[in-house]
């Protein structure tokens, strides 16, 4: 694969973290630890770093419009542009329902923004959906994570909810996936891994890199693309080589099935 430092979209280049996506929006901000991925989790570090409660739920209530902008902008440029939600929340989160209503009001009224919405949450799902979710919003990607193999179900889940596209982002690996792994990607069109970061103020946890080339073997015999983030390491950003290669796998931008 060729080694490609960034990914470019027509005329425009992705910036987002690791190139991954466009933008990055917390509709709120706050979270509970779910699993044993959410240990090291860089949002309780970052906010902890701040003397602010990670695990207050709160509204973001100064930055709604952000996403009108960037819809104006990818319109005029006729252009689809990612966006990634929720970075220091889950979407699913119970404690979001008061605001979730204007939330998909907000996506709905962003055509040109691709919406990547993840959530470790899959079987609260389906009851938080808009009643005019149908085969999916042509604008929203769903995902999920498994650090685990006893969390690979959460794949099941989300492959029974309808949408454009279902993505895994495996961070951070702490086992081997596979074989099971191959028993649950079926409905997937895009894997994400990396090992863990210590974001400068934690050891990260082992991490072995032949678990990631397992993970990306596996993407190629089925024809996803592989996005591989990084190494474990203490940094807020290690290594981005696997085999001496970055792996900068991301689908098309589609609002189409």
């Amino acid at each position: 694969m060729k080694n490609q430092k960034e990914k470019k979209r027509g005329n425009r280049v992705s910036h987002g973290q690791h190139g991954q996506h466009d933008y990055s929006f917390n509709f709120w901000m706050g979270c509970h630890k779910l699993s044993e991925g959410c240990k090291n989790c860089y949002m309780f570090i970052a906010q902890k770093r701040r003397t602010i409660d990670p695990e207050n739920v709160r509204l973001c209530t100064t930055t709604w419009k952000k996403p009108l902008k960037w819809q104006e902008e990818a319109e005029r440029a006729g252009e689809l542009r990612s966006v990634f939600a929720c970075s220091y929340s889950d979407f699913f989160l119970p404690e979001a329902d008061a605001w979730r209503n204007d939330a998909w009001a907000l996506i709905r009224e962003t055509p040109n923004l691709v919406w990547m919405l993840a959530s470790k949450r899959t079987h609260l799902i389906a009851e938080r959906l808009p009643a005019d979710w149908g085969n999916g919003y042509k604008n929203v990607w769903l995902g999920t994570g498994a650090e685990l193999k006893k969390y690979l179900s959460r794949l099941d889940d989300l492959r029974n909810i309808p949408c454009v596209l279902r993505w895994l982002d495996l961070a951070p690996m702490l086992e081997d996936l596979m074989p099971e792994l191959a028993e649950h990607i079926d409905g997937f069109g895009w894997v994400i891994a990396s090992g863990e970061t210590g974001c400068n103020s934690v050891e990260p946890r082992p991490f072995d890199l032949q678990w990631a080339r397992n993970v990306r073997d596996l993407c190629s015999s089925r024809g996803i693309p592989f996005y591989f983030s990084h190494t474990a390491g203490r940094e807020r950003y290690p290594d981005r080589l696997l085999d001496e290669v970055e792996h900068n796998g991301i689908p098309p931008l589609t609002t189409r099935p």
